[in-house]
């Protein structure tokens, strides 16, 4: 329905009824008690129509009224009969039509229809703002500049140029944007990657330099194409976004990935990544070296079977030990075990480990530093067996079972390293004729392995581990068989030191376990509560050392 507002100077009140049967429009006339401005704030009117008499001033005011209040309103100013002075003093006003000879009978002839093109006009024309100003206010809120250029003018930009080169809209709108450029080699240089070439969606891409009013530089990221691919000559579009704060992070970034390189690559240690299912990510170059390889020949391969054994020369399932590993990481935050050179050489690897987590809590990699803790001072002839022969050496001799021994080594070497709640812990494992040891040793606190069944207290066992760490703190001694089951923890010893040979400023644990191993043929591994080192002993004496913590 378009609603009409009829305001009559010609007194010829007979003119609403002349409406009759025009379908959608609805006529209102103008009460004479009411003014314009009055029936314009109570009401809303699609379209104006002011019937005049000649030389009339009034309805020229009227006019002016009109336009100071609803300035995009539709107006038609008419009357019965041509007069050439008040067409163009109503069009002068603001009328946006003048009819002349409209009566009864011309009325749905003539004025009908035009009222009906000017309020279709006036509503397209204003759904044409409205589209205008929603685009503007989004193209002024978004964080990429755009602008549009021809014939090397700029016709249009969006708020956020301005802002960011430091001039005005009036200052940029109708100048040349080669003037943004901080010479004449860059502009050039972007010309060539915005026009020269476009990707698939035909758009030029270019990264650069622009000159801000103040004469300092920006970074940008350029796109461009044509307004209508069909036909270029009506302009470019361009549009942009401030990479500065990128390309400085980026370039850190670089140096810092240099350095990075330069500190992993002369570290004295073996740095690894692997993803959860053990495949190797990353390996320095110290640690391929090491191993025997480039990092290039490890990067992509598993753990198992390059640098890892599937089972160590004593038959320990290492493969079982690494997936354990990456279920659960924490659990292996220090872990020494059994690796592998390329020309078969086994080595011990004391690793430090680290879980890399996902928000979610999920396992993305495992990154891992590792020292070299395997002797150097064998026996040459062994070397070619591609073993650890003096671990054959050690346990010569005794009833120890060479898969116990390792667990129980690593297990020192984990303590050593790691200690228990954040301090250095002393420790003493007595392993092999079990009988004979604790015959020479009381029990300091009550046995807290007694009674369990020797399967449930086999230090092979995986679960016992973290319960023999924790055990570890207490005093005394734990006491193992040469099949590996533990027959008690917290065991003073109480033999007879002055015959054992040991070093001098070693302790009592030292001493102590020196005698026992005189008198009997278990072996004694005793972690030092300072300094890092772990001591063999076998018949009396110190067989070696390891200096974890070196």
């Amino acid at each position: 329905m378009i609603r009409a507002l009829l305001v009559d100077r010609s007194g010829n009140h007979n003119l609403p009824a002349w409406c009759e049967g025009g379908g959608d429009l609805a006529i209102s006339l103008l009460p004479e008690q009411t003014g314009i401005a009055e029936a314009l704030a109570q009401d809303e009117y699609d379209i104006i129509l002011l019937h005049l008499d000649p030389g009339d001033a009034a309805g020229t005011e009227i006019l002016q009224q009109i336009r100071i209040q609803k300035p995009r309103i539709p107006v038609i100013a008419f009357s019965d009969m041509l007069d050439g002075d008040t067409g163009f003093i109503a069009l002068t006003a603001g009328a946006d039509s003048y009819l002349w000879n409209i009566t009864r009978e011309t009325f749905q002839k003539i004025l009908v229809p035009v009222i009906r093109n000017l309020v279709q006009h006036h509503m397209t024309e204003e759904q044409i703002v409205q589209d205008n100003l929603i685009m503007r206010a989004i193209h002024d809120a978004s964080p990429v500049a755009a602008c549009v250029i021809k014939d090397h003018q700029i016709l249009w930009v969006n708020a956020i140029i301005p802002r960011k080169l430091g001039y005005t809209e009036e200052e940029l709108i109708g100048s040349d944007p080669s003037g943004l450029f901080p010479n004449e080699a860059e502009h050039q240089r972007i010309d060539s990657g915005l026009y020269a070439y476009s990707n698939a969606e035909g758009w030029g891409i270019a990264e650069g330099l622009l000159k801000r009013k103040d004469g300092t530089l920006i970074h940008c990221h350029l796109l461009s194409r044509p307004i209508d691919p069909a036909d270029p000559v009506r302009g470019q579009i361009i549009i942009g976004q401030d990479i500065t704060d990128y390309v400085r992070i980026r370039d850190l970034l670089r140096k810092s990935e240099v350095r990075y390189q330069d500190l992993l690559d002369s570290a004295n240690s073996i740095v690894l990544r692997v993803d959860p299912a053990g495949t190797i990510r990353f390996i320095n170059t110290v640690g391929a070296t090491f191993f025997g390889f480039t990092p290039e020949e490890l990067i992509g391969k598993n753990l198992i079977g390059a640098i890892v054994p599937r089972r160590s020369h004593s038959g320990r399932d290492l493969e079982g030990m690494i997936r354990d590993v990456m279920k659960n990481p924490e659990e292996y935050e220090v872990n020494v075990n059994e690796n592998m050179k390329r020309d078969g050489e086994r080595v011990w690897i004391a690793w430090t480990n680290r879980a890399i987590r996902d928000e979610t809590g999920k396992l993305t990699e495992l990154v891992s530093i590792g020292h070299d803790i395997t002797d150097r001072k064998i026996n040459q002839e062994d070397s070619a067996s591609g073993a650890t022969p003096w671990i054959g050496t050690f346990l010569s001799g005794t009833d120890i079972l060479e898969e116990v021994f390792e667990e129980v080594y690593t297990l020192s070497l984990e303590l050593s390293r790691e200690g228990r709640e954040g301090k250095q812990i002393g420790t003493t494992f007595m392993i092999g004729s079990a009988p004979e040891v604790l015959a020479r040793s009381t029990q300091l606190i009550l046995n807290p392995f007694e009674g369990h069944h020797r399967s449930a207290r086999n230090v092979t066992n995986t679960e016992l581990r973290e319960t023999v760490k924790e055990l570890s703190q207490i005093d005394g001694a734990f006491v193992i068989s040469g099949d590996g089951v533990i027959e008690a923890a917290g065991r003073y010893i109480t033999i007879d030191t002055s015959q054992a040979s040991i070093p001098k400023g070693l302790g009592t644990r030292h001493a102590s376990v020196a005698g026992l191993t005189l008198e009997t043929p278990a072996v004694g591994i005793v972690l030092s509560q300072s300094g890092g080192k772990v001591s063999l002993f076998k018949d009396g004496r110190i067989f070696r050392v390891i200096a974890v913590k070196d």
